[in-house]
């Protein structure tokens, strides 16, 4: 999301939000916690997971295997 400065907060003649410290620590809070594994994309909407989403699992997992060095998988969980 970049600065505060690319959300407006600094613009001339707007005037900033009282709760803009609070809210901008809790993003830098947040992006320092570890994010949730990527495998949780495909197993949080169906009770039954459909095949195209099995087979979009399975393609997501090969292109992390064979490109994963290209991610920042560190910052993911495992």
């Amino acid at each position: 999301l970049g600065t505060p400065r690319n959300w407006g907060l600094e613009s001339p003649g707007i005037p900033r939000p009282p709760a803009a410290p609070q809210v901008l620590e809790a993003f830098e809070r947040a992006e320092r916690e570890p994010k949730p594994p990527p495998r949780l994309l495909f197993s949080d909407v169906y009770l039954e997971m459909p095949p195209r989403l099995r087979r979009q699992r399975a393609e997501l997992e090969r292109h992390l295997e064979t490109y994963g060095e290209h991610y920042p998988l560190q910052q993911f969980q495992k």
